[in-house]
């Protein structure tokens, strides 16, 4: 009885367990693959804020349709995945900083939503910044500030002033004072900027108007709109 136990455990170690290292190389190569395309394949169809536009067994092309744009995201898997973490590429991905590779527990699903909750954020940061053109401001530029990589590098044109002004926003708390705010072209409208004139509650064009003047608060703005749609009413009446 012994002997068939014996013979049994020696056959599972003969077919099991490679005799060479070239062998352990190709045996954990097979299983990186397979783990890969697992992931993968298990992920489809719990993605609800994003889609798979395309994969194969090296890489996968993920779309994340929101506000402002389609951001997209390419995560190529690793030599050793899931040891070692798949690397990221795509819109604003140097500033992707939320996120550590546990090889026991991280997996494609959550790095994916991981990534896509940095995109809303990103998002909602980037639709204020468009929103400022209401107030003369336009936007020219746009990147991950290279110093600080939870805010967003911006270059503004004030059209009414013909100035270019650049800000590092933080784009988790967007509507704080900027950490870098500079008029390129005339640098002294922001080096005697009262920085205590800067509201959080107000919008960032709103804010900005202040550096020409223009103290005008989204309060004021939203009373002279309101007395101007009553006269409008008494005018019908």
């Amino acid at each position: 009885m012994n002997n068939v136990i014996l013979h049994d455990v020696w056959n599972f170690f003969c077919q099991r367990i490679p005799r060479n290292p070239e062998d352990v190389e190709v045996e954990n190569e097979r299983w990186s693959e397979t783990e890969w395309i697992f992931q993968t394949e298990q992920m489809r169809p719990k993605l609800v804020r994003s889609t798979i536009s395309s994969c194969s067994s090296s890489e996968i092309h993920i779309k994340i349709p929101l506000m402002t744009r389609i951001f997209e995201l390419t995560i190529r898997k690793s030599t050793d995945f899931p040891e070692s973490s798949p690397s990221l590429s795509g819109d604003f991905a140097d500033g992707f900083q939320d996120f550590e590779w546990d090889s026991e527990h991280s997996n494609l699903l959550e790095l994916t939503e991981k990534y896509t909750d940095y995109c809303q954020s990103l998002d909602e940061a980037i639709q204020e910044i468009k929103n400022a053109e209401n107030d003369g401001f336009l936007m020219e530029d746009l990147e991950i500030d290279e110093d600080e990589c939870g805010h967003l590098m911006v270059r503004l044109h004030a059209k009414k002033y013909d100035e270019t002004l650049e800000l590092s926003i933080d784009f988790l708390d967007f509507q704080s004072f900027p950490r870098v705010l500079k008029c390129v072209t005339n640098p002294g409208r922001t080096a005697s900027f009262d920085c205590e004139k800067w509201n959080n509650e107000e919008r960032l064009g709103a804010n900005l108007k202040k550096l020409y003047g223009e103290e005008k608060s989204d309060e004021f703005e939203d009373v002279v709109q309101h007395d101007s749609e009553s006269v409008e009413i008494m005018d019908f009446i």
